[in-house]
C-alpha cells in the first residue's frame, strides 16, 4: 500500500473534528574533513507517520509503522480548547534540483571537498592556519500531509557547507565558524563559490590577526553586515514574534517573549522592516503550504518600526481572533507541528553601501562575529565582532579587535536609522520545543546602520 492509501486508511481511525495525518521522510548525508583528510561519512534515513487530532483537546501520536497509529489517551498540554476551523488547502510544492544530489557519487564529493581544502590550506598568509574542519551536508525532506481530506505534498532538497577555522598569529588565536547553503541540488556548490568564500575568509582573518588594533569603549555609530542583521532578525525579532511564545505555551520549552510584557506598538525606528517569508526559492526554510494545510505567505513582522503581525498557527489564531498565516512545521515525523520561522530577514532599503556609511564620522563595521548570546525573553543581547573595521569619515579603515555590541533589543531597533539595498541569506538550524526540534531556516538581510550605540571591549 502506498503512502496516499496509508494516510487515508489512518485518517479513518480518527473520526474527529480536526485531523492531520502526515508521512515524513528525511534522507541525509554528512561528509566531514579535517585539514583535508576524511573524518567520516554519515548517512541516515528517518521516516514515519504521525497523527495530530482535535477532540475537546489536542492529541498527537507517531510511529514508523502505519498500522500502529491509534487514538492516544494523552493530550498535548498548553493549547487552547478550540482551534481556527478554516478549510485546509491542497497542493504540491518542490524545489527543483538543476543538478540532482545523486548525480555526483560520494567518492566524487569527497574528492571535491579535498580539493577545496587543499586550496584553502595552501594560501600564503602571515598567520598560521592551525585547524580547519569542513563539513558538507545534504538532505532531501519529503512529506505528504492529509488535513481533513486536503492533501499537501512537498519535497525540499538542501545543501549546506559548514566550516570551523582556527588561526593564530601575532600572539593571538581566533576561531571562525560559519555556514553557507540553501535549498537545491549540487549546483549550490558552484553558486555558493565555496572555494572562493573560504580563501577570502582565511585572508580576511589573517588581516585581522596581523593588523587588528584595540579600541576604546564608547558610543559610536555601528554598521552591521547581513550576517549580523540576519542573526538579529532571527533571534531578536523572529523568536519573540512566535505567537505561542507570546501566549506562554513555549515558555517552559525555550523561553518567553518581550512582547508578553511590553505594551509597545512602536518598537523600532521607521526604517525597520522585518519579514519572514517561506516562499523564497533557494531559502532553507522554503515551503508553500504548512503542516496544518494553511497556505504560506510573506509575513511582515515589523512594518515601519511598528509591531505588525505575529507568526501564527490554527490554535494561536483562535486565541488572537486572527487568521493563521501558515507558520506551522514539524522537524520530523515524530514531532508535532509548532510555530516556526522560515526565512527571516530585515527588509532591504534603497541606498547603496557607500551612501550608508558616507556620513559616519566615527564608527565600527561589524562584518562577522565570533560569539553571540541572548536572554530567554529575547531582550538583552551581545555580539562580539571578529572581522570588524573602523569607519572614519565615511571610509572603511583598519581592522579592530573584538568590539562588543551589547544592549537591549528595543534600543537596537530604535537605533537603526538606515539599511542599504543589499540582501543575503544564510542557513541555520533553529531549535525549539521539548523534545527539541531542529528545523532548517535561513536568516539575513542588508547592511544596517545603528546610530550612537555603546561599544564595549573584551
Amino acid at each position: 500500500m502506498g503512502k496516499t492509501d496509508d494516510l487515508e486508511e489512518i485518517a479513518r481511525r480518527f473520526p474527529f473534528k480536526y485531523v492531520e495525518v502526515r508521512h515524513q521522510e528525511i534522507r541525509s548525508r554528512v561528509i566531514s574533513l579535517m585539514n583535508g583528510e576524511l573524518l567520516g561519512v554519515y548517512e541516515e534515513v528517518e521516516r514515519g507517520y504521525a497523527v495530530r487530532y482535535f477532540n475537546q483537546g489536542l492529541f498527537f501520536v507517531s510511529s514508523q509503522e502505519a498500522d500502529k497509529l491509534t487514538p492516544s489517551p494523552e493530550r498535548i498540554e498548553g493549547w487552547s480548547k478550540d482551534l481556527l476551523d478554516v478549510q485546509p488547502v491542497s497542493g504540491n510544492y518542490e524545489v527543483q534540483e538543476r543538478e540532482p544530489l545523486d548525480s555526483m557519487g560520494v567518492e566524487e564529493k569527497i574528492s571535491l571537498l579535498k580539493d577545496i581544502s587543499k586550496e584553502v590550506l595552501s594560501q600564503k598568509i602571515s598567520s598560521k592556519l592551525q585547524n580547519m574542519v569542513l563539513t558538507y551536508a545534504e538532505s532531501v525532506e519529503s512529506k505528504e500531509v492529509l488535513v481533513n481530506g486536503a492533501r499537501v505534498v512537498g519535497r525540499i532538497p538542501r545543501v549546506q557547507v559548514t566550516y570551523n577555522i582556527v588561526m593564530s598569529g601575532n600572539g593571538r588565536t581566533i576561531t571562525a565558524w560559519h555556514e553557507i547553503g540553501g535549498s537545491g541540488g549540487i549546483e549550490q556548490i558552484k553558486e555558493l563559490r565555496v572555494t572562493e568564500h573560504l580563501t577570502e575568509r582565511v585572508k580576511a582573518l589573517d588581516h585581522v590577526l596581523q593588523k587588528g588594533k584595540g579600541i576604546s569603549p564608547g558610543k559610536r555609530d555601528v554598521v552591521l553586515s547581513p550576517i549580523l542583521s540576519g542573526i538579529m532578525a532571527h533571534e531578536s525579532v523572529g523568536h519573540p514574534f512566535e505567537a505561542d511564545r507570546v501566549m506562554g505555551r513555549e515558555f517552559a520549552q525555550a523561553g518567553s517573549s518581550y512582547l508578553s510584557y511590553l505594551s509597545l506598538k512602536q518598537i523600532g525606528n521607521p526604517a525597520v522592516n522585518v519579514a519572514d517569508d517561506p516562499t523564497i526559492q533557494g531559502g532553507m526554510g522554503y515551503y508553500l503550504i504548512d503542516d496544518e494545510g494553511v497556505r504560506a505567505r510573506r509575513k511582515l513582522l515589523i512594518k515601519g518600526g511598528e509591531v505588525n503581525e505575529l507568526l501564527q498557527n490554527r490554535f494561536t489564531s483562535r486565541k488572537s481572533n486572527l487568521p493563521s498565516n501558515g507558520s506551522s512545521r514539524a522537524s520530523s515525523f515524530d514531532r508535532e507541528p509548532l510555530i516556526r520561522m522560515s526565512n527571516t530577514f530585515f527588509v532591504p532599503g534603497d541606498m547603496n553601501f557607500r551612501e550608508l556609511i558616507e556620513d559616519v564620522k566615527e564608527g565600527i563595521y561589524l562584518k562577522t562575529y565570533m560569539e553571540w548570546n541572548i536572554d530567554d525573553m529575547r531582550m538583552g543581547q551581545r555580539y562580539i565582532g571578529l572581522e570588524a573595521f573602523q569607519i572614519k569619515n565615511g571610509e572603511i579603515g583598519d581592522p579592530v579587535l573584538y568590539p562588543v555590541l551589547e544592549g537591549k533589543t528595543t534600543e537596537f531597533l530604535m537605533a537603526i536609522d538606515a539599511v542599504d539595498d543589499s540582501f543575503e541569506l544564510f542557513p541555520g538550524t533553529c531549535g525549539k520545543g521539548d523534545p527539541d526540534q531542529g528545523i532548517p531556516v535561513s536568516m539575513g538581510g542588508p547592511n544596517m546602520r545603528l546610530r550612537n550605540v555603546m561599544i564595549k571591549v573584551i
